[in-house]
């Protein structure tokens, strides 16, 4: 998905009712905003999520400066601007996230997301994009960790594939050596490869 089609998404949760103008109008990040962020975005980068979303207080810079949080495929941004020539866009890349914490009061949804070298502290109204963005990083830190599990089982599989065709080629040369007979080699080789 492009950025405006996430934003644009983002914008249908937030703005109904009767303020949705006003509702579209504050949420809706200005063209600077969005140029800025397209230029930041890598070519092969799909994005995942595009919100108007407040940096919490807690947050290490500045806290409660509007910006845009975007998820992608590869990292986590969080954009801000106190000018069109004065933008900043901090990152967490998909595989150095730790973990997030998650919270929710009565007015406000607060989320946190840990990276090995960065925080994010963000804080919105908006609970159901908060908890959407919520949603995706959790689902990419369970991905990530699916991944990092299924090539260690690939990598350990692989090692007794190697094991296994080591063992049988010192076999072979025992058989072609003269020092076992067929019948124990065949023997063997089944025992090995399970038959």
């Amino acid at each position: 998905m492009t950025l405006e089609q996430a934003l644009e998404e983002s914008l249908s949760v937030i703005a109904t009712g009767f303020f949705s103008k006003v509702k579209r109008a504050l949420a809706t990040p200005p063209s600077w905003d969005i140029r800025a962020i397209k230029s930041s975005l890598l070519e092969n980068e799909d994005v995942l999520f595009a919100a108007k979303i407040e940096l919490g207080d807690s947050h290490d810079k500045i806290g409660g400066l509007m910006g845009v949080l975007i998820i992608t495929d590869l990292r986590v941004l969080y954009y801000y601007s106190t000018s069109e020539k004065d933008w900043t866009l901090d990152q967490i890349p998909v595989d150095t996230i730790e973990s997030i914490e998650f919270s929710r009061s009565y007015t406000s949804s607060y989320l946190s997301v840990y990276g090995k070298s960065s925080i994010f502290h963000l804080n919105s109204d908006r609970h159901v994009l908060m908890e959407k963005a919520r949603d995706l990083i959790n689902q990419m830190i369970y991905d990530k960790s699916q991944n990092s599990e299924s090539s260690e089982s690939e990598s350990s599989a692989s090692d007794n594939m190697a094991q296994t065709a080591e063992a049988l080629k010192s076999l072979k040369e025992l058989l072609d050596s003269g020092i076992i007979t067929q019948e124990e080699f065949d023997a063997k080789k089944k025992q090995l490869l399970n038959l």
